[in-house]
């Protein structure tokens, strides 16, 4: 907390006696400090687009002065990623703890309020998803209900902060939004999250002004592009209107080509902004592109996306994520990284390989998929001895990986974590933490997108046995 003070006082300080400066040039501050750092920088970025890369110093503080600043949200990142809100002639100060991002982090100095409300309302919206999904049951009045009611505690925090802050129109137009769109995206997820098959005449079934709120919706909003939860809302509207176009031919099926397929065919009609139509074509590409194993499917999704996508730099991320994932397909031999095992040595991910094996990854961040997954292969290796199955944690702390091991007493000769973190989820094509990868026992590829918590994974285990 000293060093906090310290560098806070030193920071105002320094803002002060640039303060004639600033008011002549309109210059910008950013600065802050670093609790366990993983980099030795931190980046700021806007639209996908890296804006700066600000290094550490020595005491794991940064500080740049900036000229002539572009307001709006930007995103921050160390590791992890947050919003923050900057306007010109700000001067602003973050702290954050590595090993609680979200939870520990915070901003001062001034025009920090804006950012400490977007991080509120973030936290806010976590808490208001532990446990959301059995609300989906509900029948549409009684949904709509609830979300009104969650809609009037937002208002009211929102409320409070306009009484006490003076702030822009543009960042006006952000707090509203915070406030409004993530139950608008529920609304969009309602459909497919509530039970029964038939989801298109559930749609056509419901209030008539269920989606009247779609009137005040801009799909196109560059003052709200960085803001997540206009992001999750336009994602959760693209699915719906994916589905809508071929809900009379088949089932629901966000994996499946036909989907993806009209996800792109969605974006192209209703994304004109260029920079966030390429980001939701990527999106679209990256998610399908590493859960599907037809070969065919993949290219075909693929020469759409490279016809539909404007930016090169887009471009050429979906090339390298598909020549990627081209070598992770089925029949070719997994990439042998380095890993380190629970005895603090180095070894070979082909070195553990004794017997066709299953790897499953998993974060220490999500407790309840950790716990999941190890109890699920515990299982499964009772059941099926012909196969081993290892852990591989994805997360960069060393320390608080052999912390977990040791309070849940996971069996140490089958834990692992990469040595590289980052190389090793972009080589295995890692973009979602319920990936599973089945090897045979010289380190062929016999699935590299199966998930251990689907009901047919037996089947296939099963399968690959029978050969």
């Amino acid at each position: 907390m000293k060093s906090y003070i310290t560098i806070l006082v030193c920071f105002i300080s320094l803002i002060s006696c640039t303060n004639e400066d600033s008011k002549k040039s309109n210059n910008t501050f950013l600065g802050g400090e670093i609790i366990n750092p993983k980099w030795g920088y931190v980046l700021l970025s806007k639209n996908d687009q890296i804006i700066d890369t600000i290094h550490l110093d020595s005491r794991n503080r940064f500080f740049r002065k900036f000229s002539d600043f572009e307001s709006g949200l930007y995103s921050f990142i160390h590791s992890e990623r947050q919003l923050v809100h900057i306007e010109e002639g700000d001067s602003i100060m973050i702290r954050v703890n590595t090993i609680e991002f979200d939870e520990s982090l915070s901003f001062s100095g001034n025009g920090a309020e804006r950012s400490n409300f977007l991080i509120d309302m973030f936290l806010h919206w976590e808490s208001e998803n532990d446990g959301f999904t059995k609300h989906y049951q509900k029948e549409p009045q009684v949904f709509q209900k609830l979300l009104d009611s969650m809609h009037r505690e937002r208002q009211k925090f929102l409320t409070k902060f306009n009484l006490k802050h003076d702030v822009s129109p543009a960042f006006e137009e952000i707090a509203l939004a915070s406030v409004n769109y993530d139950n608008f995206q529920r609304k969009e997820s309602y459909p497919f999250s509530h039970y029964g098959k038939n989801k298109l005449a559930f749609i056509e079934n419901l209030p008539d002004d269920f989606y009247s709120f779609r009137e005040s919706v801009n799909l196109n909003n560059t003052n709200l592009q960085e803001l997540y939860t206009y992001q999750r809302y336009i994602n959760a509207y693209l699915d719906h209107e994916a589905y809508k176009r071929y809900g009379t031919r088949a089932s629901y099926n966000t994996v499946s080509y036909t989907h993806n397929h009209n996800e792109i065919e969605a974006i192209k009609e209703n994304i004109t902004n260029t920079s966030l139509k390429d980001s939701k074509l990527y999106r679209t590409g990256r998610i399908f592109i590493a859960n599907s194993n037809n070969k065919e499917d993949v290219d075909n999704i693929f020469k759409l996306l490279m016809s539909s996508i404007t930016s090169e730099e887009v471009k050429n991320k979906m090339s390298a994520l598909y020549i990627t994932h081209k070598k992770m397909e089925a029949g070719n031999k997994i990439p042998d990284l380095m890993l380190v095992d629970a005895g603090q040595r180095m070894v070979t991910l082909t070195s553990t390989l004794q017997k066709p094996t299953v790897i499953y990854f998993w974060s220490y961040n999500n407790h309840m998929h950790m716990e999941n997954s190890h109890k699920k292969a515990h299982d499964l290796q009772s059941k099926y001895p012909e196969f081993n199955f290892i852990g591989i944690n994805i997360n960069d702390e060393n320390d608080l990986w052999t912390q977990h091991l040791r309070q849940h007493k996971f069996d140490p000769s089958k834990e692992y974590r990469f040595d590289d973190p980052f190389h090793a989820r972009r080589s295995l094509v890692i973009t979602d933490i319920s990936k599973t990868i089945v090897l045979d026992k010289k380190g062929k590829i016999l699935n590299s997108h199966a998930n251990l918590h689907r009901s047919n994974f037996e089947d296939e285990l099963l399968a690959y046995l029978n050969q």
